[in-house]
């Protein structure tokens, strides 16, 4: 699990570094609050664990903003502090804190903290892959999706009929992400998925596969039948612009194609391995004019 610690004590941070790497857990150190804030704005973390007193930032503070973050998955808090007083354990609640300890710490306690914070973490990726939407973009999650398509893929080999599968990868979100963060990269997938959906008809399924992926699925339609949607879309998503804070972003991407059923294939194949077919847009070939026109 990737875990941050915050504490402005470097002895105190090395230690728990070092306790916690040796319980099998990726640790990032950081000092400061506002610096840590930064690094949260850019890299999700699926468990922090602070000091309340930062330079820069407060704990709470931290904590507050972190909550406000529309983020995929959740982000596990623990507190520790000197205060024992309950206004400053109501305020560290409020703030959305999961835990709240006091000093000095003690480490059975803090493991045993931990190991439910991982346990509800878990609990949440089980029902994050389940059955359900994708939280970020609202389209249809992975598991969802595949569990669908393959009582689609059923019965359109009972009724003889084809279908197309629509893949959009957006190609510049690893990139994005890298250079400016989850949010920014978030901001892509979201635009994305709001022009797919707005280029979909009530019998078709918009689904998020990966980070990065999009699947789009029109039923009883081949891809011969659907072409101009896929040039709609290919131009719409050509001309937009993501907007986040001071920044704005293209979107640099690809779209695929496959129909379905394809010979024997398991609908798992088609999804995962399938060969697939890439659109190009047509370029209008130029014409030479007429003699004395």
């Amino acid at each position: 699990m990737k875990i941050l610690v915050i504490d402005n004590d470097k002895l105190v941070a090395r230690l728990m570094q070092s306790k916690f790497e040796k319980w099998g857990h990726n640790v990032v150190v950081l000092h400061d609050g506002k610096e840590a804030y930064d690094l949260i704005r850019r890299e999700p973390f699926r468990m922090i664990i602070m000091e309340w007193e930062l330079p820069g930032m407060s704990g709470p503070e931290i904590c507050s903003a972190v909550r406000k973050m529309k983020r995929s998955r959740y982000c596990y808090i623990v507190f520790y502090t000197s205060k024992t007083d309950k206004d400053s354990l109501m305020a560290g609640l409020e703030a959305g804190a999961d835990v709240y300890l006091t000093k000095p710490l003690n480490t059975i306690e803090l493991w045993l903290r931990m190991k439910n914070g991982k346990r509800l973490l878990n609990l949440e990726d089980e029902l994050r892959e389940g059955p359900g939407a994708d939280q970020v973009t609202g389209a249809v999650n992975r598991a969802s999706f595949r569990g669908f398509f393959r009582v689609i893929m059923a019965e359109s080999k009972r009724t003889k009929t084809t279908g197309s599968l629509f893949f959009v990868t957006v190609k510049n979100y690893n990139t994005t992400f890298t250079q400016f963060g989850y949010a920014p990269a978030q901001s892509l997938m979201i635009e994305t998925a709001k022009l797919l959906e707005a280029n979909t008809r009530e019998s078709d399924l918009l689904a998020r596969l990966s980070e990065h992926e999009f699947c789009m699925l029109l039923q009883n339609t081949h891809w011969d039948k659907c072409r101009v949607v896929v040039e709609k879309i290919y131009q719409q998503l050509s001309n937009i612009t993501v907007y986040f804070e001071d920044m704005s972003l293209g979107v640099d991407f690809v779209i695929e194609i496959v129909d379905y059923p394809h010979g024997d294939m398991r609908y798992d194949v088609i999804l995962d391995q399938g060969e697939r077919l890439l659109y190009e847009p047509e370029i209008p070939h130029y014409q030479e004019p007429a003699a004395g026109s």
